[in-house]
C-alpha cells in the first residue's frame, strides 16, 4: 500500500495534478455535549505552528473564526468563551523517493517502398511490436498536518495538566502528502477538509478530495483579505 501511494504521488507530480487529497479522522466525546450552533455557544480560537510564525498563526486563526461563524458560532476571547478551539499545524522537511519503473512504449508503423513485379512502386507497411523500457524517477513529497481540538473551557481550566484530555469535546487530525512545501497555501485545503467533519465522529479515516480551484478554499482566502481601504504592499 505504501509503495502504491508513492507511485500515485510520482505519477501525479509528472502529470501536474490539480487536486488535493487529505485524510481526516475525527472523534466526538461521549461524555461532553458538542456545542449547539447558536449565539449562546461561543468559541475562542488559538492557532500554533512549528516553527513559530506569529503572523501566519494569526492568519490561520482568522480563517478558523470565519469557518466557525459560517456555522453560527460566536467568537470571543479565551477568557469569555464557552469553548476553546486549539489548532496546531506543521509540515515536515520532505522525503525524496527515487527509483525506476517500467514504462510500456507502443510500437509504431514502418513504411518501406518496394518495386513490384509489374514494374511499379508500392508502399509496404509493417507494424512494429511494443516494448517495455525502464525509466528513472525522483520525487520529493511533503507531509502536511493539522490537528484541531475543541475543549470545554470551564472543564479545561479546572483540570490538572494530566487531565486536560477530559475536557476534549471534539478532535480531528488531518494529513496530506504532496509536492508543495507552501504550508501557508496548503493549510486552506486542510482547514476546509477538516471542517467538513466539524462536530462529527468519522468512525474511521476518511478521504477528502478538493480541486485546486475549490470554491470553498477561494472564499476562505478572500474572507481574510484586507478591505479596499487597507494599505497593501506592492
Amino acid at each position: 500500500m505504501k509503495w502504491r501511494y508513492l507511485t500515485i504521488l510520482v505519477v501525479c507530480c509528472a502529470a501536474g495534478c490539480t487536486r488535493f487529497d487529505a485524510r481526516v479522522t475525527a472523534y466526538l466525546s461521549h461524555e461532553l455535549p458538542f456545542p449547539q450552533s447558536a449565539e449562546t455557544s461561543s468559541v475562542a480560537v488559538i492557532a500554533k505552528t512549528t516553527p513559530e510564525e506569529p503572523l501566519l498563526e494569526r492568519e490561520v486563526g482568522r480563517k478558523i473564526e470565519v469557518l466557525l461563524r459560517q456555522r453560527g458560532y460566536t467568537i470571543k476571547p479565551v477568557g469569555e468563551a464557552n469553548h476553546v478551539l486549539f489548532a496546531y499545524f506543521a509540515i515536515d522537511s520532505g522525503n525524496t523517493v527515487s527509483g525506476t519503473r517500467n514504462v510500456y512504449v507502443p510500437g509504431g508503423t514502418a513504411y518501406t517502398n518496394v518495386y513490384t513485379s509489374t514494374g511499379q512502386w508500392a508502399t509496404a507497411t509493417t507494424q512494429l511490436p511494443g516494448r517495455t523500457e525502464q525509466r528513472s524517477y525522483s520525487y520529493t513529497f511533503f507531509t502536511r498536518y493539522l490537528g484541531t481540538t475543541l475543549y470545554d473551557h470551564k472543564r479545561f481550566v479546572a483540570s490538572t495538566a494530566e487531565k486536560k484530555d477530559d475536557a476534549v469535546v471534539w478532535r480531528a487530525t488531518t494529513t496530506s502528502a504532496g509536492g508543495s512545501s507552501d504550508l501557508r497555501s496548503v493549510i486552506d485545503f486542510l482547514l476546509v477538509a477538516t471542517f467538513e467533519h466539524f462536530g462529527s465522529d468519522t468512525g474511521k479515516q476518511v478521504r477528502e478530495t478538493l480541486g485546486e480551484g475549490d470554491k470553498r478554499v477561494k472564499a476562505l482566502r478572500q474572507s481574510v483579505q484586507p478591505g479596499p481601504g487597507a494599505d497593501r504592499a506592492n
